[in-house]
Parts: C-alpha cells; structure tokens; sequence
C-alpha cells in the first residue's frame, strides 16, 4: 500500500508529538518574553514603511502621472488629428469613386466625344447627378480643355494648365485640389476633383466635381469647446471648425494629406486639461492616504497573529518534507532509468516506420500519383497525401476524417465507383473524369490495393492524372484522321480536276467554233436574201426557212454563247473549290512553314459553306498580314472547328424561320502578333460554362451532337503547338467571339 509524503509527514509528527509539543511551548515561551520589544520594533517599522509609501506615492503621483496624463492628451491630440486626417482623406477617395463612376457612364463618354450631337441629354444628365446626397456642381471638357458644360458659379475654376494636362497624358488618375474666389462669400471654397473621361482605355476629356468645403459634412462635428480644426491650403485657412481660449494654447498640431498643398492644423487648450489633471491628481493622493492607513492596520493586527507561532509550525514541517522528497527522489530516479530504455527502443520502431512510411509517399509523389486510403465499413478517408490534396483542390481538413462521398461529391455525378470505392471486386483498374474543386475536370487512372491499419481492412486508392497521356492519344487520333481525310479529298479533287478541264477545254473550243459558224451563217444569210431578190431557188430557200423555223434558229443562236459563258462560270467554279479542297486537306510534312493567313481563312469559309450557308452570311475584314510560321493543316483544322461551332450556335437561335445571322472575320497585324477576331451572332454561352469550355470533353450541345474535344483541340494547337493564345468574348444573348493570336517572326 502507497503512503503519500504528507501521510508519512503526519505519522512521523505523532510518533514524536510530545517531544514537538514540548519544543514548540518553550519557543512560544520565549517568544512571549520578547513579544513587547518585537511588536514595538514593527510597530516601528510600519509606521516608517507607510510614511515613505505616502511620499513616495505622492512624489510619484505628482511628477510622473501627472506628466504622463499631459502627454496622454498630446498623444490623444494626435491620434484625432491622424482620424481627421483618414476621415478627410476617404471623404475625398469615395466621391473619387463615385466620380470615376460617373465618367464611366456611356452617355457621358458619349457627350465628350460628340458634344454637339450628345449636348442636350449630356446636360441632363449631369444636371440630375449628384455627390453623395452632398451638394455639388459639375464641369466637363473635351480633349482640348474646352468646355462642354459647367455650372455657373464654378466656371472659372476649370482644370487646366499642368492639372489637364497630366490628366489627359494619363500620369496621374485623378486630381485634388481646393479652388478660391476672391471674394468672402461662404461659398468662396471648394474640392475640385477631376478624373479623365477614357474611351478605350484613351482619355478624351476631364469631368469635373466642385464640392463646397464644410467640415460639419464631413463628419468633423462634435468637437469640444476647447479644441479648434482647420483645412489649410498651403498657408491659407479655407475652413475651420470650433476654438481653443486663453489663457493658453501650448497643443497645435498640423498633418499634410496626401494630397499635395492640402494640411490639417488641429489646437487644444490646455486650461480644462490642467483643470482635470490638477483634480485627479487631488483625489488620487486622498485615495492613496486612505488605502495606506487601511493597510497599515491591517498588517500590524494580522502580522502579531500569523507571523511568530505559524512560522515555528512551519519549519518543522519542511524538514519531516525534506526527507520524504529524498526518498521518493531515489525511487524516481530509478524508474527513470527504466522509461528512458522503454522510450529509446519505442522511439528506434517509431523512427524505421517513419522512414518506411516516408519512402512510400516519395515514390508516390515522385510519379505524381494520389494516394488516400478508405475506411470500407464508415465510407470515410482516412489517410492522404499531398498530390491527392493538390490533384483535387482539397485541403488535408477537408479530407481526414470525412465521408468520401461528401468530399467528392462533383466526381460521384459522373462515376462514384470510380472515386469512392465499397469494396475491391473485379477490375482493380479503371479510368475516367476527376473534377477539381473550382469545376475543371481531368482524366484519370485508377488502381485498387487491399490494406491492413490498425488491425482492420481498408482500401488503397491509386490515382494518376493522365491529360498528358489523353491529350497525346487525342493528338494521334485527330492527325491519323486528318491524314486520311487529306489523302482522300486529295485524290478527289484531282479526279475531279482533270474531267473539268476537259468540260472546260470543250466548252472553250464550242464557243470559238461557234463564232466561226456564226460568220458562216451570217454569210450564207447574205446569199439568201440575194437568192430571194433574184428570185432564184425559191424552193430551195422556202425549205431552208422551214428547217430554220423549225430548230427556232434565231432563240438558238442568241442562247447558245450565254449557255457557253454559263458553263465556264461552273466549271471554273468547281475548279476553284477542288483548288481550296486540296489546299485545306493538304497533310504537310509535321513542320512549320510559312501560312498565309488570310488566304487560309477563305479556304475554310469556303470548305465549310455547307455548314453555314442556310443559317448565316459571313463577313469578312481582312487586313494585310505578314505570313505566320504555322502547321497549315492544324491551323485550317482551328478555323474549321470554330466556324462550325459559330453557324451551329446560329442554326440554335433562327432555327427554321429562314432568318440568318452573321459570322464575322477580322484579321489585323500587331506588333509581332497576328489578331484573328471570329464573332458569331449566336445565343452566347453562359458566364459559369466561360472557364471549362476548353476543357476536354466539356460540351454545351445536345447528345450526340458534340464530343466536347473540338475546342480542347483548339485550344492545344493555337497555345501548346504554335505559343499563341486564344480568348473568349461572349454575351447572352448576343453572340460570342474568339479572339486568336498568333506570333510571327520580324522578317
């Protein structure tokens, strides 16, 4: 049975109670002897110790607090200063704001740039503006600094000079100042603040708000009558609020603000500081005087009944202590010994399965694979590492411990056996489509292995992403088809080619042939007409004109060189588009060769014409553009899968009404880039579908009418295969354009 020290102690004070009772009445004996002289000599001692307190807690009181309490109020002087300034400073930053705003708007935009068509609504509407409920008067100028309109009262104070011109060079965003008439009206002060008017990012103009200056607008009231605020403007007062009296003002403080020439002074009286400080510090010396007595009684009556008996009981106590720690110091000591071996073995286990374990997750991590382990019989993850985390955009909280179905709850709509696993049954390895948590989605391969922790069954989880692979795979199914496809439109069109140019060689001999008969039977036309005024063969001519009525000589004749003339337009039509055909599909050798650009698009427009023709006209604005080094049958594919894309979105929105929209091409030079700018008046996509349309296998269309890869293919051969870029511009409702780029050399 286990004995405590203070048990051990109280047995050992029994076992020699008499003699410690006999001990402990001698030295109360004594200490009665000397109790008169010991209790005059603290007695002493307390009276001495509470009249230095005193002193000092006055002298301290007098000197320190009450310097303390004057910088206090310096410092709180400051600190109202700073506010005021902060205050001023986003009084000013939010009618910036709503200024900036306001230039923003089309209509004034408009009346800048057109201020004689745009005057009068311009000024309507700048009249009906207003500046935070505040009172405010408005001026706009064009690019020249002229006028377009301005309230009367602040005309004259116009920007101009070196403050229009930063604003219209665009150094500056905005400008701050006060203006001042001459006058002393009240109204002689105000905050101009002035932004540029910008039209694609260019300034045409400066709009202009006036705000007469009062303090109490800005929340600057409800000063004390003893402290006085001022705007300055360099060294002139343009407001002020309140007033500091004599006798003395000894706290002025001024603070510039941000904005150039602009400052706040700020002064404080001190008469009613001095009053205050003077009475605190009355008050706290009599509390002071008072506590000092109350605790000198006190310990003069507690010190003569706790301090001689208590510590002569006490130090009996620490020895019978000493010699219980000794004891139990030696027992401890050994069993130290014993925990330190137990804990250097357990930390030698803990330490190779450390290692074990972090050779595992390197090679993990090393091949990129995801790994996390669940939990067959609760459904929960257990265990994950970092490329997992990372793969699917999760956090480790949001993945220890959580119902793997309620962690990826985006992946199980599309195949929740593929994440989340109940058991390993047949194929341990599958693929299919991951979603990261902002929505993109991502191929994956998925292997399952069975593992034991902590005595139970768990599952394994194995992921890769393999874009890479996926986007490899894709590249090598789309070039063998377009291979194919080139090879078997190439020998179309030359099939076609050379019995068109035997159609055209024959029609172009018909027509020469024709002229000659035609100045054949224009001659015998003559030798008729002389026949018949002779009167000779009249028989003869009577058949001749029967055979000429009856083959309608005159309508053959006139239709027979349009017949001609329309058949060369077809045959040089077909010639044309075989042309464009064997350009398009033409498979090239897999290098970059010069393209030009703009004669690629029309081969397109015109390959696809069947497509878009019945639901759409195509307008094209073609620039002249330096040749791109370019894969041509990859660049013909992008064109091709956009303009399809654009007459399908059309096709959506007329359907069958016999309407048709509009898909118009731009192409422009930069300076080292070519712009290519494909628009269509289609329904436009949504604004959450923006980010994941270049996504593999993401699709907007009907079952069955799109895969979801042509715009991931897009995307691959304009940025990753040519180190271009392609963006997306699109409005519900009102259509959609991508915009190309593609960098050329300079030669």
């Amino acid at each position: 049975m286990k004995i405590s020290p203070l048990e051990n102690m109280t047995n050992m004070m029994q076992s020699s109670s008499s003699k410690n009772s006999q001990d402990l009445e001698n030295q109360l004996e004594e200490v009665g002897g000397v109790r008169t002289s010991f209790s005059r000599l603290f007695t002493y001692f307390l009276i001495g110790f509470f009249i230095l307190q005193v002193a000092t807690g006055i002298a301290v009181i007098v000197l320190f607090i009450g310097g303390e309490m004057s910088k206090m109020q310096e410092t709180n002087v400051t600190e109202k200063l700073q506010n005021h300034v902060h205050t001023l400073e986003s009084y000013i930053d939010d009618r910036l704001v709503l200024l900036n705003d306001y230039s923003n708007l089309p209509i004034i935009i408009a009346g800048t740039m057109d201020p004689g068509g745009k005057l009068a609504n311009t000024v309507d509407f700048i009249q009906a503006l207003s500046m935070l409920k505040g009172e405010a008067f408005f001026c706009l100028q064009d690019f020249q600094g002229e006028v377009i309109y301005s309230a009367s009262k602040v005309a004259l104070f116009k920007p101009q000079g070196e403050d229009f011109e930063q604003l219209m060079d665009g150094e500056v965003g905005s400008s701050v100042g006060i203006v001042m008439s001459k006058t002393a009206d009240p109204d002689c002060c105000y905050w101009r603040l002035s932004v540029p008017v910008k039209y694609h990012g260019s300034p045409e103009g400066v709009f202009s708000v006036f705000i007469p200056i009062e303090l109490r607008a800005m929340r600057y009231g409800g000063h004390d009558a003893m402290s006085y605020m001022a705007i300055k403007k360099g060294e002139d007062i343009v407001s002020s609020i309140g007033h500091a009296p004599p006798p003395a003002v000894t706290i002025a403080l001024e603070t510039k603000t941000r904005f150039p020439g602009i400052s706040i002074l700020h002064k404080v009286s001190k008469q009613d500081i001095n009053q205050k400080i003077q009475y605190l510090i009355a008050v706290t010396i009599v509390a002071l005087v008072l506590g000092a007595s109350v605790l000198f009684v006190i310990v003069q009556i507690a010190g003569r009944k706790l301090l001689i008996v208590p510590h002569t009981k006490l130090q009996a106590m620490s020895d019978g202590l000493e010699k219980e720690v000794e004891t139990r110091t030696e027992d401890l000591k050994m069993r130290t010994v014993q925990l330190s071996v137990e804990i250097r073995e357990r930390r030698e286990a803990e330490l190779e399965a450390r290692e074990t374990g972090q050779l595992v997750s390197a090679l993990l991590e090393g091949i990129g694979a995801a790994f996390f382990i669940i939990n067959p019989k609760t459904g929960s993850v257990v265990r994950s590492n970092s490329v997992a985390q990372t793969l699917f955009g999760l956090s480790p909280m949001q993945l220890s411990g959580k119902p793997c179905t309620d962690v990826f709850t985006k992946s199980l709509d599309v195949m929740a056996d593929l994440i989340c696993p109940s058991s390993i049954k047949g194929n341990t390895y599958t693929e299919g489509i991951g979603y990261h948590v902002d929505g993109h989605s991502f191929p994956v391969s998925r292997y399952l292995m069975p593992m034991e922790l902590k005595g139970e069954q768990h599952i394994g989880v194995i992921m890769l992403d393999i874009t890479e692979r996926k986007s490899l795979e894709r590249r090598l199914n789309m070039a063998q088809k377009l291979e194919s496809i080139g090879e078997l439109a190439s020998g179309i069109a030359h099939e076609i080619n050379t019995p068109i140019q035997y159609v055209g060689d024959s029609i172009r001999f018909v027509e020469d042939a024709f002229g000659d008969i035609t100045e054949i039977l224009q001659a015998e036309a003559e030798l008729i007409r002389k026949c018949r005024e002779a009167g000779s063969y009249s028989e003869l001519l009577g058949k001749i004109d029967n055979l000429a009525e009856d083959a309608d000589l005159d309508f053959v004749m006139e239709e027979i060189p349009k017949a001609c003339i329309r058949a060369l337009e077809g045959t040089d039509r077909v010639t044309i588009i075989v042309r464009a055909m064997k350009n398009f599909a033409h498979p090239g050798d897999g290098k970059k060769s010069p393209v030009d650009i703009n004669q690629a698009l029309e081969n397109t427009i015109l390959v696809s014409k069947n497509e878009w023709k019945y639901v759409a006209d195509v307008v094209t604005d073609f620039d002249p553009v330096p040749m791109v080094q370019c894969l041509p049958g990859d660049i013909n594919q992008v064109f091709l899968n956009i303009l399809v894309n654009a007459a399908h979105a059309i096709g959506d929105v007329v359907g069958n009404t016999g309407e048709k929209g509009t898909i118009n091409i731009v192409t422009r030079a930069g300076t080292d880039e070519v712009v290519i700018r494909i628009g269509d008046t289609g329904s436009g996509i949504l604004p959450e579908h923006l980010e994941k349309i270049f996504d593999p296998f993401f699709t907007t269309k009907e079952v069955g009418r799109g895969t979801g890869q042509g715009l991931a293919i897009v995307h691959d051969i304009i940025v990753e295969r040519h180190g271009g870029s392609i963006d997306l511009e699109s409005a519900v409702g009102e259509g959609s354009t991508f915009v190309i780029t593609l960098p050329f050399e300079a030669s």
